[in-house]
């Protein structure tokens, strides 16, 4: 026993890129795992990942062919970060040096490249490979999209930053910015980036990035910094809710999104909000930012759930998904935050986006400590029990929605208006007749 525990390696504070917990893992293991690529050590000798090595070398190719060094100083570059990058993994890597240098410089240079790639493909269109192994086909950069978003699929930030440092581009344009373009169809919710106005807060923080010490440790934290980092931007122009979470709160979830209408909740789809986690409920009116629910949205909200479930105290990603879990029971929630605007679907059925949102927080761990929404739901659940708002909720709909109501009432006013012209009539001309009540 003595000889076990002096052969365990030592806990890195460095520490950073996980393999997924068995107990979420079990709830969606397709979720977590690469479909057609691998990036770093965890999958790299999976067979079924093995066809696009071939791609990944002439993704090698390319790269070497736009920077000013050889194959040797990309390689030495890479070797002299070895510890560094061993630091970053939960698991003691068990790869020799050189076959982790590999490893980490033929991925590290695919992601590079294939950002590269695809900042020029949308910026510069007349300078788009047609024959790009991924880019150029669909299906192709989807999966690798997919695979990029996994947790246990990651290197660490600073070896690609270090590799993208020997492209000219990395003069005028940043590797944050150029992993932004890469992402950012996810993060504005699947909509072509020129139709949105990015927030002029959050481009900064993406541009001055590299000149603070919050450097992202890997491209999962990344993605969840900007939603993380627009929550804070938008809370410097509304207040929210406290960024971080008070110890011994009740933990307390709301009424799911049907019975709250009925009790008189209404719900709007928040307008000009910087953050996914954006959540107000004022005035009757709970506001959400607009989410599309597509074939990312499982793997891209579990594998920051997991990142956040391992790594960090503040669990923003876990908290929005208890609470849309807790909003959602039917697809009849489904279709009441999806008539807002709150939702759109672009995954199949309602029932389809239900099952999605319910499974995604399977397994959490809720700490009440560590819910940020709580603020709200007292709000939402004080609001629903009040009895005049369910009754007004229950009057406007069984009445004043109906068209023979708005018909009657319209008659009502008409006999009224008649009967007052009526007496008008009669009593013409004799004021005092008229309001003798007054004497």
């Amino acid at each position: 026993m003595q000889t076990k525990m002096d052969s365990l390696p030592s806990v890195s504070t460095e520490c950073s890129i996980y393999r997924v917990p068995e107990k979420l893992r079990r709830a969606n293991a397709e979720a977590y795992t690469p479909q057609v690529i691998s990036i770093g050590p965890f999958h790299c000798c999976k067979k079924e990942l093995q066809s696009t090595e071939g791609i990944k070398l002439r993704y090698l190719k390319a790269f070497l062919r736009r920077i000013k060094a050889d194959l040797p100083a990309c390689t030495r570059m890479i070797s002299e970060l070895d510890y560094y990058i061993r630091q970053c993994y939960q698991e003691k890597l068990t790869q020799s040096s050189s076959e982790l240098v590999e490893i980490i410089l033929l991925d590290a240079v695919f992601v590079v490249e294939l950002f590269i790639s695809n900042y020029y493909r949308n910026l510069v269109p007349e300078h788009r490979d047609q024959n790009d192994e991924i880019l150029s086909k669909q299906w192709m950069s989807n999966a690798v999209f997919h695979d990029l978003l996994l947790l246990e699929n990651q290197i660490p930030f600073f070896v690609l930053d270090c590799l993208y440092s020997l492209v000219p581009l990395s003069t005028t344009v940043t590797f944050f910015k150029l992993s932004y373009e890469y992402f950012k169809d996810v993060f504005y919710e699947h909509e072509l980036a020129s139709t949105r106005d990015v927030p002029k807060p959050l481009v900064d923080y993406v541009r001055g990035l590299a000149s603070t010490r919050d450097v992202p440790k890997h491209l999962v934290d990344y993605v969840r910094s900007l939603h993380v980092r627009s929550l804070h931007v938008r809370a410097l122009h509304v207040p929210l809710f406290p960024m971080t979470p008070k110890q011994g709160k009740k933990f307390e979830l709301t009424r799911r999104a049907k019975e709250l209408q009925d009790a008189g909740v209404k719900f709007a789809r928040s307008e000009g909000g910087f953050s996914l986690l954006d959540v107000s409920f004022v005035d009757g009116t709970l506001a959400m930012s607009h989410l599309v629910v597509h074939e990312w949205t499982d793997a891209y909200f579990r594998n920051m759930i997991a990142y956040e479930q391992c790594h960090h105290d503040d669990h923003y990603i876990g908290s929005y998904a208890i609470l849309l879990d807790s909003l959602i029971n039917t697809p009849k929630d489904i279709d009441i935050l999806i008539s807002c605007g709150i939702l759109e679907n672009r995954l199949g059925s309602t029932e389809d986006v239900a099952s999605l949102i319910k499974g995604m927080c399977k397994e959490i761990m809720r700490d009440s400590s560590r819910f940020l929404y709580s603020s709200q739901c007292r709000s939402l659940n004080a609001y629903s029990r009040n009895m005049w708002h369910r009754w007004k909720a229950i009057f406007n709909r069984d009445y004043l929605s109906k068209p023979w109501f708005r018909t009657a009432g319209v008659l009502l006013v008409l006999a009224i208006v008649q009967t007052v012209c009526s007496l008008m009539d009669v009593y013409a001309g004799d004021a005092g007749r008229f309001f003798r009540w007054h004497k």
